[in-house]
């Protein structure tokens, strides 16, 4: 059978005879005395003897007495002791037999780790408004859910991905008001419809205001550089779609009061489920997310949820339900007609901010759950949605940016208080920073964003340049590789770093990126498939395998171990690290020591063997991350 997990063996067989060693000395120690690591000091595995000094009676020159006998065996060559560190050589023939074994057999599996104990996950991600396209922020927050959501299934674990439609309130609203007067006129992508009529009915009720406070002698300069702003940014729309910019401009010119109040009006009608409020929103919404559909395509990423917040939070009654509770906890006050949840006076208490998660140091303010018209708030919803999803799953994983973190303590607060007393670990608010881009600041009500729609379409440009340019791939293959690129620069970097986007760093085929990851798994792919036409077949004869091949075979072995610290600490970049480390050393191997031409027919099977290694972790670690390898680059 197997081994799942050939690092944990070799770990346990260091740890298992150093704690042998002390015990025979009357030292007792446990393994929570010690640390194992890879490739400290000296040696293939170390293990580290600091906690055991600090927490025992124990000098160092008593361990080195104790431990100076130990030698190699089984799965190690030779063994010194240096200072606190014991450091292993490991006997690459027989750690090396059980790595290319487990990796042959296990094949698509090797690195699925069974957690501890299985738990039904959902990860809710992008949930972007449906008033424009995604843009480049939403990709990074659609990759890292579709990441994580694999990581979790590779550990065992049940996993539903969520998306949230967010079709309720004051900016939806908006956009449906202008789509009403327009829709007649679509053409293009129907998200990129959408999010233009959306822009332009913003930026012209602006401009009526603006013209106003002129023409009352307020803010005269501050009210005219505006003015001129977005003048220049209408002037954009009016050429790119004359038509709809002609009739907005008729609806909005010289009543922005009135307007906006029909906006008010169709948004709570929509609340109260009135049937000309429904079929305008529903009807712009669905286009919407048509276009977000195609949007994910490329992207090969899916969903197996798509919640409405109307019907989940409003329509249902979940909302007001929630709202009666939380007035009945004594933490919601009335302040000038709207309803306010005293989140700041609940965090005040440490059990209920340790339950929900949220550090002592923390600020939390008080947060409005109704308006003085009426109308809820998204996170006053939200709090209705969250514990639909906690009736569905046993942890729930926010994909959401670090901007709202604020309104996911309050939210957790909220639920505290409901009586979710373990919210703080069922609900988990995965932040990430913002991707900023030179000289670009983004707000979808004034049309400053760069779509999704167009990076995709511009990495798979590039990618087709770059390859034909190098010589190294087929045009067909430029949407794996621009894809590749893209799914690799967002998970490369820790979710709590912010991203500045640059090409030359997603499109980088010389170092730590998708391209360079995919491309040492086809030169593998290439050099098995050589193998082939000269009738040389993989073979695991691991007593001909060399120091040469030590580095690579360690590699290999950690694998399963990653994957597990990269689910279990939702760090999909400890898996580019990985891929990166791995596909450098492939390299180098490679450049290094002939496989086909290898000096005896058994070092040039056990070395293919080795390579066809190799290609199958890379491919299981870029399918983990979303990524699919091109089978020639």
């Amino acid at each position: 059978m197997a081994v799942e997990n050939p690092s944990q063996i070799l770990y346990e067989e260091a740890l298992n005879s150093v704690l042998e060693a002390l015990e025979k000395h009357g030292i007792h120690a446990t393994s929570a005395d010690l640390i194992v690591k890879s490739g400290e000091k000296h040696g293939d595995v170390s293990v580290l003897l600091f906690k055991l000094l600090k927490s025992r009676k124990t000098s160092l020159p008593e361990l080195s007495e104790a431990l100076r006998g130990l030698r190699g065996g089984g799965l190690f060559r030779d063994v010194i002791v240096t200072g606190a560190y014991v450091n292993f050589d490991v006997n690459v023939k027989k750690y090396g037999e059980i790595v290319l074994r487990s990796i042959a057999e296990r094949k698509e599996r090797y690195g699925w780790l069974q957690a501890p104990e299985s738990k039904s996950i959902i990860v809710e991600h992008t949930s972007a408004n449906p008033i424009h396209p995604l843009h480049v922020g939403h990709l990074r927050n659609s990759i890292l859910g579709d990441s994580l959501a694999r990581l979790f299934a590779a550990r065992g674990h049940s996993v539903k991905r969520h998306f949230y439609i967010d079709d309720v309130g004051l900016q939806v609203a908006y956009a449906a008001y202008g789509y009403r007067l327009t829709r007649d006129l679509a053409t293009g992508k129907p998200d990129h419809f959408v999010g233009d009529v959306y822009t332009m009915i913003n930026l012209l009720l602006e401009l009526e205001k603006l013209k106003k406070k002129v023409a009352e002698g307020r803010e005269v300069a501050e009210a005219n550089a505006r003015i001129s702003a977005i003048a220049a940014k209408l002037k954009e729309y009016m050429e790119k779609r004359p038509e709809v910019f002609e009739r907005l401009v008729r609806e909005v010119k010289g009543r922005a009061d009135e307007v906006e109040e029909d906006i008010r009006r169709l948004n709570r009608a929509y609340e109260h489920r009135e049937k000309w409020a429904v079929d305008i929103i529903r009807e712009m919404v669905e286009k919407s997310l048509s276009g977000f559909r195609e949007t994910f395509g490329p992207l090969e990423i899916e969903f197996d949820s798509w919640d409405w917040e109307s019907e989940i939070t409003v329509w249902s009654g979940a909302t007001e339900r929630i709202l009666r509770q939380l007035v009945d906890t004594g933490f919601v006050e009335r302040e000038d007609g709207a309803l306010v949840f005293r989140a700041d006076k609940v965090a005040e208490d440490p059990e209920a901010r340790a339950a929900a998660g949220i550090p002592e140091s923390f600020q939390v303010t008080p947060m409005t759950l109704v308006r003085s018209d009426g109308t809820t708030l998204y996170t006053t919803r939200d709090i209705a949605y969250s514990i639909w999803k906690l009736s569905r799953a046993e942890i729930v994983v926010n994909v959401i940016a670090i901007q709202q973190t604020l309104a996911q303590a309050q939210l957790r607060l909220a639920l505290y208080l409901l009586g979710y007393r373990d919210i703080g670990r069922r609900l988990i608010h995965y932040s990430y920073e913002l991707v900023k881009l030179p000289g670009r600041k983004m707000s979808g009500r004034r049309g400053e964003y760069v779509a999704a729609d167009d990076i995709i379409g511009e990495a798979i440009k590039r990618a087709r340049v770059e390859i034909e340019r190098r010589g190294i791939g087929r045009p067909e293959d430029a949407v794996k590789i621009g894809i590749g690129a893209l799914k690799y620069f967002f998970l490369n970097v820790s979710p709590q770093k912010p991203i500045t986007f640059r090409w030359d760093r997603v499109l980088d085929f010389e170092q730590n990126s998708g391209p360079f990851v995919q491309y040492a798994y086809v030169r593998a792919r290439g050099i098995l498939r050589k193998a082939l036409e000269v009738g040389a077949e993989p073979a695991i004869l691991a007593e001909h395998l060399g120091d040469e091949e030590k580095r690579l075979i360690l590699l290999l072995g950690e694998f399963p171990s990653r994957v597990a610290l990269a689910a279990d600490q939702m760090r999909p970049d400890i898996i580019t690290a990985f891929l990166n480390s791995l596909a450098m050393e492939f390299n180098r191997y490679y450049d290094r020591y002939p496989v086909i031409k290898a000096p005896s027919e058994e070092k040039r099977r056990v070395r293919l063997a080795l390579v066809d290694a190799v290609a199958t972790t890379l491919k299981n670690g870029l399918l983990l991350l979303g990524i699919e390898p091109p089978e020639r680059m």
